[in-house]
């Protein structure tokens, strides 16, 4: 059911114009903006990442081993699954991963900043994009599985997102979350990626579990390769504002972007069979509503 976000009234139908108010959201360089005063400036994200992420994302084995990751999720926790939002969709990268792998899912991305949704509708041609503040999603029991891949640590309020999200989430459906972890990694990279923090698995447990979701998985990821993270992080002198630290965390040649792939695929193996990594650079979870 979608949600007037001017009234809250809750309808059913095939456009955005509300019923009870007549509340139309506006258009802004051809897509739905539901949050039109951060559509092109948010405190959250630093927009020039999309380009950056948009070159490098489909061969580099961090984006390559977690979208694995995910479909894996999407697999085992909801595999009779008809449709997925995506909170955060950024270039489409998740997106384009699910549909390889769920050709018939019915996708939707949301994206805060409007100049991402063109990256994302171009990987994803089928898919539905639109403009949207994750605090204040326009829908009521209307996803069986919501995603949102390291988005909540850019957002402030990310307990009220979670709340959103379980309203969002038809009964039965549930989350799939991902989120750098252990507040000791926290440097210029995360400064510079506009990130409000890193998350202990109890932290992200706890908030998950009060918003009303069951947790059914939790593992570390980037596990294996962790003392090369914490080694890369110590490196980091330079403050985020004197340099990009994210163009030296993912320029890597194409020799120790392969092996550090393979790596990072014995690690998702082992999650896809069972195991739980109790440390690891991020933090996957798994809820149901």
């Amino acid at each position: 059911m979608k949600v007037c976000l001017k009234c809250g009234d809750g309808f059913v139908s095939s456009d955005w114009l509300c019923p009870a108010c007549g509340f139309s959201p506006p258009q802004r360089f051809g897509y739905t903006c539901f949050a039109p005063e951060i559509a092109e400036r948010s405190e959250g994200f630093n927009a020039y990442l999309f380009e950056q992420f948009a070159a490098i994302e489909s061969s580099h084995f961090w984006f390559k081993g977690r979208n694995e990751l995910i479909a894996d999720m999407l697999a085992s926790y909801f595999p009779v699954a008809q449709n997925l939002l995506e909170i955060g969709c950024g270039t489409g990268v998740v997106l384009a991963g699910i549909r390889q792998r769920f050709p018939d899912l019915s996708l939707t991305g949301t994206e805060a900043l409007v100049s991402g949704l063109g990256y994302a509708a171009k990987r994803v041609a089928d898919a539905t994009v639109f403009q949207m503040d994750a605090r204040a999603i326009p829908f009521d029991a209307e996803f069986e599985v919501i995603g949102a891949f390291d988005v909540l640590e850019h957002i402030e309020e990310d307990e009220r997102v979670l709340r959103q999200m379980y309203r969002a989430c038809r009964q039965g459906g549930g989350i799939i979350l991902t989120v750098p972890q252990h507040p000791f990694l926290w440097s210029a990279t995360d400064e510079y990626a506009c990130h409000k923090r890193r998350y202990t698995r109890q932290e992200l447990v706890g908030k998950v579990e009060s918003a009303g979701f069951i947790v059914q998985r939790v593992s570390s990821f980037v596990s294996l390769l962790l003392p090369l993270m914490v080694l890369s992080r110590l490196l980091q002198r330079k403050p985020a504002t004197e340099s990009n630290p994210i163009d030296a965390g993912f320029k890597i040649g194409n020799p120790l972007n392969r092996v550090l792939g393979f790596v990072l695929e014995l690690e998702r193996f082992a999650i896809k069979r069972g195991a739980s990594f109790p440390m690891g650079g991020s933090l996957l979870l798994v809820g149901r509503k």
